[in-house]
């Protein structure tokens, strides 16, 4: 990173040395200019504001304005009055005036609704500061956080809902539920406990103990050494205990004890259920239609989730659509205020931000040397041509013009294409059009040869009294010469007044002050000129000494300026107040300049006066303005800083303020031209350098939250980059503003932790919940065919027991029946009848066959009633050693029905590869529940597959495989050839009520019950192995003897 850091600068040193010069040489002047100042506080993106001791608005930047949709000409010099409602406006000023008269900062947030119904969330920043005369100022900062609120809203509503549906849950599942400390003493309960407890209100179980419920004392014993075991142990215990009721009845109960942990591994809490297991079926009925209602629920609040996120997303467009308006409308502004030019014509600037001359006179080639029809094709010519040095009062005050609608006057030099320099003065009126376009028709005069008669006004009196002095010794030399010469003198006499007239035309007719004074500085000529700047008459002003106009504050000034002009010491050029006739002071500038005759003697002075008094009080409103921007760009307490973006695309920093180097504990001046990493260090300078580049790639503000280390504190802080663009339109500049969001992205954590919380303990409880009614489910399934198999073993037992002796019977009878025949071939009347009607012969060979097909039929049921024993194992509910293809076998056996062939496909075909394994050591009964739910699933995929195929010469097969691996696991592997499962839901097979298949089909919880016995009851491992279209295979691995836990 060092070498790359170096590379960069030394890319970009011939830029940064540039950069380096023009900061610090704006730094150690006066700092930045009020223009400066107002750019950024214009560009910064959040909402500021100033406002007076009279409550008025004394600056607005362009956010405020767009945030409250008025105009700056709107708001500034008005008052809340003004523009909102009363009670508003009370509010308002309440506020503001408590500040004012505290000084105390003020922070507060509030929602607004705007004009279109919108609500937003504002962080508003009020405090005060005192100006150099000690005037009071409230300094406004509003910072939108719609995003970050609604962000904090969504939040606590999903743990409002989150809380609401635990306790929903808790209080609808048919089990009783209860927490208690370590102490024993209960926490809280559903109210299926608060009844069975006989409390009523689930709130008033707090703080009991089982002493104070209505249980017997052995009882409340019995509970409360339960609650110790388990928080010894820090194992779940699930004990079933019988418990004779009031009536007399005997019912049975099961009672859970959860102890909960913290992240130590220590117990804080205990959970507990109890149940009464005496009626089942009322309990799968009530679970059931629990599951229902939370699946329409389920289904009702994504519905409204995608409603909202559908309004969000529209709301997101209309916003957007605005941003861009505004962005446009920001852009014609800076255009309009950048490039307002003029001219003698008629000048139009477009409300699209053109400008153009619609009409031209013809003296714009006398004047510019170029023709009307080239100045009008191209209106940049009349700017361009002006001289730089006074290009930019050109521009300004034609800028002021269109903003004032006040006549335009402006006098200047222009430069014109042969390289000639001319005096042009010019003054025209502005007219507004409906259209929002704005016309100016004026006139520009050439006042060159003024301004060379002003600069010839010195030689034109000394060439003057040369001439008569010439004249004069002529005239002594020969009164001969003079009589001979009279009419020669006449003519001479004539031409002098003739240009005595153009100097007197000249000096009555220039703007500026012409005044004559003789060496005892007594006036002397006195132009009308004068007569306007002082307002003295001629007449007035004539013989009156020079103190008559200056006050007495400057008296020694000009003594030292006598001295000087009597002194032939040359021109000068002063600044100094002066008095009017009405007793103004007003501010001139004075160019004086001796007046020497051709003996070298000083016989008076010239001066020319111009009135700067505007000029002077805009310059000092304007350094007010500046030291007024300052304040508030220093006294904010939101970082400001200010980046250059050189040539060469690199960074370096111009300037912050003082909330800024507060936070990093750099001062400005320090900082100037440095680069991210000189100031933040590699890594962390790295990462904003990039925000940098992301801001200048987008061209648009940008905000992001970004984490910190300042002064060796870390920080959480979000981040607005503003750019701004030049007349080229490339961004040259960065101002970038920050706030310290620490408290609340802490806030936030907080809230996160909280809902994680809550999440784990729904979790823990569904899965408890899960657990429970499985377990529910297949006592009663064992229950049901233990039952089955006992009512038909004995009567099966019963028939394949005497089938034997039936058959023996049936032969003796059949022999004897044989015997008569051959006996007796020719039986009675009535027998042979008899034997014609029940068919004799037919009965002799069918009957034995018929006996036959009984006792196949007994032994198969023999052998599906031994499958169902085995499968139900309800005489193995404890942990033994038994053999795992028994459970397989019992298993198919019981599904042999949907394995047979169907109509619409052939048979699926098992195919075994069993292993040589010996007795594996686990718990049977849940063993075979696992090959019921996987072999299940199996057989629904292959007959969804050959439906959706739709091909009945089909080949669906199972495939099972046992093998005995390393380190005395066992791997049991059940693979169909069906079409598989996504890779999308593949990761979801074992998580509690997913499920792929229809409602009426499937509930969700058999894949996850199933991963629960083999990891959790087992120590062992259940993974799938499935590829879209290519069938799937599940491969479970178990140890052959399990680990015991310590009681």
């Amino acid at each position: 990173m060092g070498m790359n850091k170096d590379k960069r600068k030394n890319e970009s040193s011939r830029a940064r040395e540039v950069a380096v010069e023009d900061d610090l040489q704006m730094v150690e002047r006066v700092g930045f200019s009020a223009d400066f100042l107002l750019m950024v506080i214009n560009g910064t993106s959040d909402p500021i504001f100033v406002k007076d001791r009279q409550h008025c608005w004394v600056l607005v930047n362009d956010a405020y304005c767009n945030f409250i949709g008025r105009s700056r000409e709107e708001i500034i010099g008005k008052s809340d009055f003004d523009l909102f409602e009363n009670d508003i406006a009370d509010a308002s000023w309440e506020q503001d005036e408590f500040i004012f008269t505290t000084s105390k900062q003020n922070e507060s947030d509030e929602c607004i609704t705007d004009s279109g119904g919108q609500k937003h969330y504002i962080s508003i920043k009020k405090c005060v500061f005192k100006d150099e005369a000690g005037n009071l100022f409230l300094i406004n900062t509003i910072r939108e956080l719609t995003q970050q609120i609604n962000q904090h809203f969504q939040v606590e509503a999903r743990l409002r809902d989150s809380k609401a549906l635990l306790e929903q849950v808790l209080n609808n599942i048919p089990q009783a539920i209860f927490w208690k400390d370590c102490n024993s003493v209960y926490q809280g309960c559903n109210s299926f406990f608060a009844e069975i407890a006989g409390v009523g209100d689930p709130k008033l179980i707090k703080g009991k103990t089982d002493f104070d419920l209505p249980w017997k004392e052995e009882e409340a014993n019995w509970f409360r050494l339960n609650d110790s075991n388990a928080i010894k142990s820090k194992i779940s215990e699930s004990i079933i205990k019988p418990q004779l009721q009031a009536d007399g009845r005997q019912c049975w109960l099961e009672v859970n004890t959860i102890p909960i942990c913290d992240a130590q591994g220590n117990v804080f809490n205990i959970l507990g259920t109890l149940q009464d297991i005496t009626d089942r079926k009322e309990i799968e009925v009530t679970l059931q239609k629990l599951y229902e209602e939370l699946e329409i629920r389920v289904h009702q609040r994504t519905s409204e989730l995608t409603k909202v996120v559908t309004h969000l997303q529209k709301e997101i467009k209309q916003r957007e659509a605005i941003e861009n308006q505004f962005r446009l409308s920001e852009e014609r502004l800076q255009k309009l205020s950048a490039n307002v030019p003029g001219m003698l014509y008629q000048f139009k600037l477009g409300a699209e931000g053109k400008f153009s001359f619609p009409y031209i006179s013809t003296g714009c080639l006398e004047i510019y040397e170029l023709p009307p029809e080239q100045m009008t094709a191209d209106a940049s010519l009349f700017i361009s041509c002006v001289h730089r040095d006074e290009r930019e009062d050109f521009e300004k005050s034609i800028a002021n013009s269109a903003r004032s609608l006040e006549a335009w006057v402006w006098e200047g030099r222009i430069i014109l294409t042969s390289g000639k320099t001319k005096w042009i003065q010019t003054a025209s009126r502005p007219q507004k059009q409906k259209d929002g376009s704005i016309v100016w028709d004026g006139v520009v005069m050439d006042v060159t040869p003024l301004k060379q008669a002003e600069r010839a006004l010195k030689r034109a009196y000394a060439d003057l009294e040369k001439r008569v002095e010439e004249r004069t010794q002529q005239l002594m030399q020969s009164n001969v010469a003079l009589q001979k010469e009279i009419s020669e003198r006449h003519s001479v006499q004539s031409e002098l007044l003739a240009s005595r007239q153009r100097l007197e035309l000249l000096i009555e007719q220039t703007p500026l002050a012409v005044i004559e004074w003789d060496t005892n500085f007594q006036v002397k000529e006195w132009n009308k000129a004068a007569e306007s700047i002082f307002g003295y008459t001629k007449d007035e002003a004539i013989n009156n000494y020079f103190e008559f106009i200056v006050p007495q504050s400057a008296s020694e000034q000009i003594h030292h300026l006598k001295t000087a002009l009597l002194s032939e010491k040359g021109g000068t050029r002063i600044v100094t107040e002066n008095n009017t006739k009405d007793g103004k002071t007003i501010i001139c500038e004075w160019y004086n300049n001796p007046l020497v005759a051709v003996n070298s003697e000083v016989i008076g002075v010239a001066s020319l006066v111009r009135d700067i008094t505007e000029r002077e009080i805009a310059s000092a409103t304007l350094e007010q303005q500046e030291q007024f921007l300052r304040s508030i760009y220093q006294g904010v307490e939101q970082l400001i800083f200010v980046v250059n973006v050189l040539d060469n695309g690199d960074f370096v920093y111009a300037d912050w303020n003082y909330a800024t180097e507060k936070a990093i504990g750099i001062n400005a001046t320090e900082a100037v031209s440095k680069f991210p990493e000189e100031i933040f260090g590699d890594f962390q300078g790295a990462q904003i350098r990039q925000q940098y580049i992301r801001c200048l790639e987008a061209g648009i503000s940008i905000s992001y939250e970004e984490n910190l280390i300042l002064q060796g504190q870390e920080h959480c802080w979000l981040t607005t980059l503003n750019p701004l663009r030049n007349a080229e339109d490339k961004i040259y500049r960065i101002i970038g503003t920050s706030f310290n969001i620490s408290d609340r992205k802490q806030a936030e954590i907080n809230l996160k932790q909280q809902t994680q919380e809550l999440e784990a303990a729904m979790n823990e409880l569904q899965s408890t919940q899960i657990q429970l009614v499985q377990s529910e489910k297949m006592s009663s399934l064992g229950n049901l065919v233990a039952g089955v198999a006992h009512e038909i073993n004995n009567p099966v037992n019963f028939i394949y027991g005497n089938i034997n002796y039936a058959n023996n019977y049936t032969q003796d009878l059949l022999k004897l029946v044989r015997l008569y025949q051959r006996n007796y071939p020719q039986p009675v009347s009535q027998i042979q009848q008899l034997v014609e009607e029940v068919d004799l012969p037919f009965l002799l060979t069918d009957l034995p066959k018929l006996l036959d097909s009984m006792k196949i039929g007994a032994q198969r049921i023999r052998e599906i009633v031994a499958s169902l024993r085995t499968f139900s194992r309800m005489d193995e509910a404890e942990m033994k050693k038994v053999d795992i293809h028994e459970g397989i076998d019992s298993t198919l056996m019981i599904l042999e029905n949907r394995i047979k062939a169907k109509s619409e496909r052939p048979t699926i075909e098992i195919i075994k590869d069993y292993g040589n394994l010996p007795q594996v050591e686990c718990y049977p009964g849940q063993l075979n529940q696992v090959f019921m739910n996987i072999l299940a699933n199996a057989l629904d995929t292959l007959e969804e597959s050959t439906e959706l195929e739709n091909k009945t010469d089909s080949n669906p097969q199972i495939q099972i495989c046992t093998q005995l691996v390393e380190l005395g696991k066992v791997k049991i592997h059940i693979a169909d050839n069906g079409m598989g499962i996504p890779e999308d839901i593949k990761g979801k097979l074992f998580d509690p009520f997913f499920t792929s298949k229809p409602v009426s089909k499937g509930t969700g919880m058999g894949l996850s019950i199933s991963y629960q016995i083999v990891t959790e009851r087992h120590g062992g491992s259940i993974e799938c192995i499935s590829q879209f279209g290519e069938g799937s295979e599940f491969i479970i691995t178990i140890p052959l003897h399990q680990q015991q836990n310590p009681v």
